[in-house]
């Protein structure tokens, strides 16, 4: 994609794949405007389709907010820019057929000329993510509170907890004998999570207090899992806590 179109306002429009039901599915237009100066500004509308279906109390119940549409205007993050602008680069001129299964994605600039990118399941969760960082630095969500305890490569037993911000795209952490840190390598902190979240949780054998000494996981429900017991390795990797804890190690 020439360059050129990112120093001018552009649009990108989204919209979940067909196959995602009310109250998720949604459409969404994003209007960059000063996208390569060093102050950037955004502008977003998002609809959610058919949430009026579902009462508010359903809604809530879901974790998900009872308003069918949400807009917002204000400052673009500098990582955000560079981060999306890397991605709009690698977009190509042409239309967007989704099958049932894909997401609609198409930036158009000034010249309405369409573009779209090459990969869409990855363009997806890039979006899914400024979404979520957009929400963030509006208020309506919080960043994630997750905390880990694993065995050091000396030996030593470590407990770390902190805000997981898509906003910041950061972990900002507090460990009892350093004190806080803030680990910013966010391809890292992804694999990570994506490592973390495919275990199986069992709520009801989870605690609120981390007692024992063993690795566990509080991915930011209010409880602690303790791999083997509450935290269960997914079926056919025998090796996931080995690696989950060389990961730990890897980042902390």
């Amino acid at each position: 994609m020439n360059p050129n179109k990112l120093s001018r306002s552009f649009k990108l429009f989204y919209e979940s794949p067909i196959n995602v039901p009310a109250p998720y599915h949604l459409e969404a237009v994003f209007t960059f405007n000063q996208f390569d100066t060093d102050k950037p500004t955004i502008a977003i509308e998002i609809q959610y389709i058919d949430r009026s279906d579902f009462s508010r109390e359903e809604l809530i119940a879901d974790g998900l907010v009872p308003d069918d549409s949400w807009t917002y205007e204000g400052e673009l993050p500098l990582v955000w820019r560079d981060r999306l602008g890397a991605a709009f680069q690698e977009y190509v001129t042409g239309s967007c057929s989704p099958k049932d299964q894909e997401p609609f994605i198409t930036l158009e600039a000034n010249d309405t000329t369409p573009n779209v990118p090459l990969y869409l399941e990855s363009q997806e969760s890039l979006i899914q993510e400024f979404m979520q960082a957009m929400f963030e630095i509006d208020g309506r969500e919080l960043p994630l509170y997750l905390g880990f305890q694993f065995k050091d490569r000396a030996g030593n037993w470590r407990k770390i907890e902190g805000e997981m911000s898509f906003a910041s795209l950061s972990f900002t952490y507090l460990e009892s004998e350093e004190g806080q840190k803030v680990f910013s390598n966010w391809e890292e902190l992804q694999d990570l999570m994506n490592h973390v979240f495919i275990a199986e949780f069992s709520a009801d054998k989870a605690n609120q207090n981390c007692k024992s000494a063993s690795l566990a996981v509080y991915p930011g429900d209010g409880l602690w899992y303790v791999a083997g017991h509450s935290l269960r390795k997914p079926s056919g990797n025998n090796y996931y806590f080995d690696e989950l804890e060389e990961k730990l190690q890897f980042i902390f």
